[in-house]
């Protein structure tokens, strides 16, 4: 009777449209894996370590030659105050991260011939945000948080950005 149950809610759920947060991509071909170079990041940044893991997911690899470059410039985190509680003191606010990027695709005379002329061409950008609590009380705690909001913005963005150049290369190959 479990099975059965658990059987009928599955099917409801996925034929309501249902599917777990971050697994919202659409299927990419199993053909893309293709070589991407990456520039602009510190290979040992935690942006980077994100980027790569995702780029991963998206049948994408990193590599030094390869006939896609994908420049990034640093993420910027920005903070906006959402609400001021009693005595003048912030309650809330949020984090946001942007991503500026640009691809070259070597063959595809819509996009840059090489780095040097993309680098004025930053017009694609990678924006997320999330909404802190701010505790006067505990302002250590406060700013642990805001790390950690940072480190899921940082995979955020990561995983944004890689799902755009995939499907981009999908679009390419079509």
């Amino acid at each position: 009777m479990r099975r059965i149950t658990l059987a009928l809610i599955l099917t409801l759920l996925s034929a309501c449209g249902f599917q777990l947060r971050g697994s919202d991509t659409l299927a990419v071909e199993a053909d893309t894996s293709l070589p991407i170079r990456v520039v602009g990041l510190s290979a040992y940044s935690d942006f980077a370590s994100a980027l790569q893991v995702a780029l991963r997911r998206e049948g994408l690899a990193q590599a030094e030659q390869a006939d896609l470059t994908l420049i990034i410039k640093p993420v910027e985190f920005s903070q906006n105050t959402l609400t001021v509680g009693e005595s003048l003191r912030i309650a809330d606010y949020d984090v946001s991260g942007r991503v500026r990027y640009q691809l070259i695709f070597k063959n595809d005379p819509e996009s840059a011939v090489d780095e040097l002329a993309a680098s004025d061409e930053f017009d694609r950008i990678i924006e997320a945000s999330q909404r802190l609590d701010y505790d006067p009380e505990a302002p250590l705690a406060s700013r642990a948080e805001r790390d950690e909001t940072e480190q899921a913005l940082y995979q955020e963005l990561a995983s944004r950005l890689a799902r755009r150049v995939a499907l981009r290369v999908q679009a390419l190959k079509s």
